[in-house]
């Protein structure tokens, strides 16, 4: 099968878009997949490795200004998509989606002269060069993890301002993603809540979407052997994004007993100093700043608990990561970690609840026998549905159904 994976950005350092397409490249490549990458920046130079790399320009003006551009920068603005980029950012319009995609199609047009593709898997742009790519005759996926309502209604929840809500609103495409994902061929989500909000936000038949659960490199997270730390608490996100809930998470600490230690896997941001200061809290909690993956494996590997304190996931992947290096879980039913996380692997409790966090907590504390059982069945969890040997398979089985369909 010759597969062709479609990403806006492409870094495993530039975020989970960047990790999902690193990772599944590799293992569709593991599984005899003959895999090409049309990929913007930063790019993920690693790939080139197992498949075919082709490389998109895009300056990434968002919030530059233009007096602060270099002159190479503005000599690059003369051509035309550079141009749309630099034109609709000054609206406040975040276009990199629309205009990569647009970018692909035309390229395509030069690429299919010379290869053919059974498949074209876009991951997470849904921009409207997708519409017209339809014309080439090959079907197109889309993975979305969840729609963006869920961010841009947080984010609308902080703005006071008119201004600020209006740009917000004029950030997030959600109108673009709505009318194009009605006309691929499958969209590919990884749970089965993000497939319910996927059918309520953009009006998509269940039949239209595909759950497949997000994967994660098991070898590499997995238990160092480290000694474990006792009543030390471990969170990883980002605090800033509301949907994280770190504001319960510190109202929970602060219910706590004061030799119970938070860690905090994040750059100290004004949202969560604040917090700590509000709860009184500053001695009990660090913060780490951005970490490598040895270091986060080696802190899940020695704190006691991961909290997740969320209103909402997606997925949420430090949960299935913890349970790979087999520490157990307190987290919100909130979204899909009541998909990730059973009452085999941890506690869940219900979202914006700090009481119920923090007994959840002492339950566990309190508990080391059944502390040591649940990570145990975390790593058996993770071995089993989130690996990403696992993804791989399952996303070729997608594949596989919707060319048999396109072609039928």
């Amino acid at each position: 099968m010759k597969v062709l994976l479609h990403a806006y950005r492409g870094s495993p350092f530039c975020g989970g878009l960047g990790v999902y397409l690193f990772y599944l490249s590799r293992e569709l490549a593991r599984l005899g997949v003959e895999v090409d990458v049309v990929v913007g920046p930063p790019y993920p130079d690693p790939l080139d490795e197992w498949a075919t790399v082709h490389r998109m320009e895009n300056l990434n003006i968002w919030m530059v200004r233009t007096r602060s551009m270099n002159y190479d920068t503005k000599k690059r603005l003369l051509s035309p998509w550079n141009f749309v980029d630099y034109f609709l950012t000054r609206f406040h319009i975040f276009p990199e989606m629309e205009t990569f995609s647009m970018r692909t199609f035309f390229f395509l047009k030069e690429l299919l002269g010379k290869k053919q593709f059974d498949i074209i898997h876009d991951v997470n742009t849904l921009g409207w060069g997708l519409i017209p790519m339809k014309g080439y005759g090959i079907p197109i996926v889309s993975t979305i993890h969840h729609p963006l309502n869920r961010d841009r209604d947080a984010d609308l929840t902080m703005d006071t301002t008119f201004w600020g809500k209006l740009t917000t609103l004029l950030f997030y495409p959600l109108g673009m993603q709505r009318i194009v994902s009605k006309r691929i061929d499958r969209v590919i989500t990884s749970s089965h809540e993000c497939l319910r909000e996927l059918n309520q936000v953009f009006n998509l038949p269940e039949k239209k979407i595909s759950v497949v659960f997000n994967g994660m490199d098991v070898d590499l997270f997995r238990n160092t052997g480290e000694k474990r730390e006792e009543n030390a608490l471990l969170f990883v996100g980002n605090t800033e994004d509301h949907k994280k809930g770190i504001h319960f998470l510190l109202e929970a600490l602060s219910l706590l007993p004061e030799h119970i230690k938070l860690t905090i896997v994040d750059e100290k941001k004004l949202n969560a100093a604040t917090l700590v200061k509000k709860y009184h809290v500053e001695n009990r909690v660090e913060f780490t700043g951005k970490v490598d993956n040895q270091t986060l494996v080696s802190l899940y590997s020695r704190k006691t608990i991961l909290v997740m304190s969320s209103l909402y996931e997606g997925f949420g992947l430090p949960a299935a990561e913890a349970m790979a290096c087999e520490t157990p879980v307190v987290a919100t039913a909130a979204g899909a970690l009541k998909e990730v996380v059973d009452d085999k692997t941890g506690i869940l409790v219900p979202p914006g609840d700090p009481l119920a966090l923090k007994n959840a907590v002492m339950q566990l504390l309190g508990d080391k026998k059944r502390r040591d059982r649940m990570g145990k069945e975390g790593r058996i969890r993770a071995e089993n549905n989130f690996a990403w040997p696992v993804a791989a398979k399952n996303t070729l089985d997608v594949y596989r159904d919707v060319i048999e369909r396109y072609r039928s």
